[in-house]
């Protein structure tokens, strides 16, 4: 049996080539876009990504079932069955793709029994990989052919100063109460920006403390990050404080979710 810890190297691969597949319909001017049912974006970025990553994940594990946000939605009545699959986004942060902010991602991960126990975020602009999931001895972030790089979160709000990661389209204007409690609590916040997943791998990275999420997003926005981030030290948790699960319901939208990277906070006070 491939072991999670093995699976990485090949999943960044074919990140990578889903990667140059994007990149390749980034440089055009025309990048197809088009809107789906539910008024989200959708380009042919998207779609050649998505061709891409079931191809290679066919090839490397033919009997483990993939869940794209570019695919068919598999029935609730056979995903219910489904006791090990590959969640994807193909190309997470279509905007900010269409916008030309070079802040989107690949996203892999892999989920067992409601848990995502593996994940890989890949930066085609940038090069950049994060990885991490519960039998690889942590997470990692590596930049084209350098060396890897160890992730730890960090000790929250060092110096008395909480850094609070916000999305480049659902800011600061979202949690205004949390914003408010935040600086009662730590005195003085400051607030970093991105797109994708990228905020979650800012918390997995030490940089940023917390990045709560108050909108909707799908199990395929959150579940690579998850896994890297639990890997790094930090937890996602929804709204009862609980760690996020997938594949537990009919819906593939996620609640309100918070990541952070210091479970000894009292987050229940700060976030309840």
């Amino acid at each position: 049996m491939i072991t999670e810890l093995s699976l990485t190297q090949s999943l960044r691969e074919i990140c990578q080539q889903a990667g140059k597949a994007i990149l390749a319909v980034y440089q055009r001017d025309d990048v197809g876009l088009q809107t789906k049912a539910d008024d989200s974006p959708v380009t042919e970025a998207d779609l050649a990504a998505d061709r891409c990553i079931r191809a290679g994940l066919q090839a490397l594990t033919p009997e483990i079932p993939v869940l794209s946000e570019e695919g068919d939605i598999v029935p609730w009545s056979e995903r219910s069955t489904w006791q090990r699959y590959w969640l994807v986004d193909p190309l997470d942060g279509t905007r900010e793709f269409v916008d030309r902010t070079d802040e989107f991602t690949v996203n892999i991960a892999l989920i067992e029994k409601g848990v995502s126990i593996l994940g890989v975020i890949y930066g085609p602009v940038n090069g950049v990989c994060y990885m991490g999931g519960r039998d690889t001895g942590g997470a990692w972030r590596q930049c084209d052919q350098d060396e890897l790089v160890k992730l730890s979160t960090r000790p929250c709000a060092p110096e008395g100063i909480m850094n609070v990661a916000v999305s480049r389209r659902h800011g600061e204007n979202t949690i205004p109460t949390l914003m408010q409690r935040f600086e009662h609590r730590f005195g003085e916040v400051h607030i970093t920006t991105a797109g994708s997943s990228l905020k979650a791998c800012l918390v997995a990275e030490g940089l940023v403390d917390i990045y709560p999420r108050r909108g909707p997003t799908s199990e395929w926005d959150t579940a690579a990050a998850q896994a890297i981030v639990e890997a790094a030290g930090g937890r996602v948790l929804d709204p009862d404080l609980k760690p996020l699960r997938y594949n537990s319901k009919e819906s593939l939208l996620n609640p309100d979710f918070t990541v952070v990277g210091d479970p000894s906070v009292d987050w229940e006070n700060l976030l309840l």
